[in-house]
């Protein structure tokens, strides 16, 4: 009895350190993915996973280090990560070299590939990607098609042949004729669509929830214009998410952001440091803000008892429009306009020529396709009986003097803000006739706020030459 128990005893210390082992050699493998905030991976033809740091383009150790089952893989791409079960989702060899392909799943923690249901594509797929809940996989062939497989059910349903903007031009013959680029879905369930050829690039938006059953047609936003210039002589190859929502794309050896989607515009962040791993991209991330409407400055001026409202906006996407926004106690709101979003422009304005006596609260809201709305800041222009009308500010433009003819009984505060709200300048004006030196301030718009201390206040938009 003694010696069994001591057999026993030592069984469950085999047992518990072999688990220990376990659990030890699995870990240095299953934090390598997902662990890092600023890595993505890329994928090459031959099937080979690489963590790459989008900070400086370094890539790291292959993630996959297990064989390969047969077939060997060719053409390998349309990478997805589900962050649900751990596993990436690709075709180890292509439906173009292959009846089909070979679709399938990796496990990284166990290093385990999975061969799933055969697909019904027969072209080329270079996009893939799984949604936010993991519960689907979608890919788009060169032909323009979109596909759906239900990860569940291990089943593939083919959406739709027919992609199309929301103007009503043919988004899948754009595929066709551009034949490279990638997708990616948002933490909302949206899929962003990237179309390229070696000179030329666009950016589409497929609002959620996503098809998964045939559709005669899908609508898929323009964000840019297909005619966009690629910032190298490669085309696209990649597509992935930030944790905080920017856009990374990839030639095969080079690796860009997304900096400004209105005004199509990159930034080179480097040349990847192991050649071939931008083919394909996925991520960890599911971003619930995705390059939002970026409010480069928003100013309220009083000019001729008028209000005059002028904002600048970046990294505009799926935008509809603004509507201008006017409340007297700051709680309670009324629309005054709506100005539509125009791709080319990235500056507004708007006068009300009617404001109310007393304080003015202003803000913009902009509205997205998909219903959504952001809020710019608030903005206040008063007009009080003394102040404003007795006070003026000439000449406009200046260079490096202004004039100020403050009306108020006792002295004023006098404020200089540049475009992006900064305080660069404060000075006191005494009542009646002032002088202000502003040569050493940078050629550009700013915003000039007189401020009484009965609580009136005066703004005015002043060009530095």
């Amino acid at each position: 009895m003694k010696q069994n128990l001591i057999i026993q005893a030592i069984k469950r210390y085999a047992v518990f350190a072999f688990s220990f082992i376990c659990i030890y050699a699995f870990q240095p493998v299953a934090a390598q993915v997902c662990g890092n905030p600023n890595v993505i991976y890329g994928m090459t033809g031959s099937g080979g996973l690489y963590p790459i740091d989008i900070t400086n383009g370094n890539v790291g150790a292959k993630i996959n280090s297990a064989a390969y089952p047969a077939p060997a893989p060719s053409g390998a791409n349309a990478i997805g990560y589900n962050t649900i079960n751990g596993k990436f989702y690709y075709f180890k060899v292509n439906p173009s070299l292959w009846s089909g392909g070979s679709f399938i799943s990796f496990d990284p923690v166990l290093q385990i590939y999975t061969t799933l249901a055969t697909s019904p594509i027969r072209a080329t797929v270079h996009a893939g990607c799984v949604n936010f809940n993991g519960t689907g996989y979608y890919c788009t062939d060169v032909n323009g098609n979109l596909f759906y497989y239900n990860i569940g059910a291990n089943t593939w349903t083919t959406i739709t042949s027919y992609l199309k903007d929301q103007f009503g031009s043919n988004v899948s013959n754009v595929i066709v004729a551009q034949n490279s680029g990638d997708i990616a879905i948002d933490g909302l369930g949206n899929l962003w669509i990237v179309t390229s050829n070696t000179t030329n690039y666009g950016l589409y938006e497929v609002f959620a929830p996503l098809p998964t059953t045939p559709q005669a047609s899908v609508i898929a936003n323009k964000i840019i214009d297909p005619s966009a210039t690629t910032p190298s002589a490669s085309g696209f190859q990649g597509v992935a998410f930030s944790a905080t929502g920017k856009l990374y794309l990839s030639t095969s050896n080079k690796l860009y952001q997304l900096t400004n989607k209105t005004a199509a515009s990159m930034t080179y962040i480097a040349d990847l440091s192991m050649a071939g791993t931008g083919t394909d991209l996925t991520s960890c991330s599911y971003p619930i803000m995705v390059l939002p409407v970026t409010w480069s400055s928003f100013t309220a001026s009083l000019q001729n008892n008028h209000a005059i409202l002028d904002w600048t906006i970046a990294n505009a996407s799926g935008v509809k429009g603004f509507y201008v926004e006017r409340s007297n106690d700051n709680k309670n709101w009324n629309e005054l306009a709506y100005l539509s979003y125009t791709e080319t422009e990235q500056e507004y304005s708007f006068t009300d020529f009617s404001p109310a006596g007393g304080h003015n609260y202003y803000r913009i809201r902009e509205t997205d396709f998909n219903g959504e709305s952001f809020y710019s800041e608030i903005k206040m222009v008063s007009i009080f009986s003394g102040l404003p009308a007795q006070t003026s500010i000439w000449p406009n433009p200046a260079k490096s003097l202004i004039n100020i003819q403050s009306g108020a009984s006792s002295d004023s505060k006098v404020q200089l803000f540049d475009q992006t709200g900064r305080l660069v300048y404060a000075t006191v004006a005494r009542p009646g006739s002032n002088q202000v030196n502003i040569s050493s301030l940078a050629a550009g718009n700013y915003i000039v706020h007189i401020s009484s201390a009965d609580g009136s206040s005066h703004n005015e938009k002043l060009i530095k030459k």
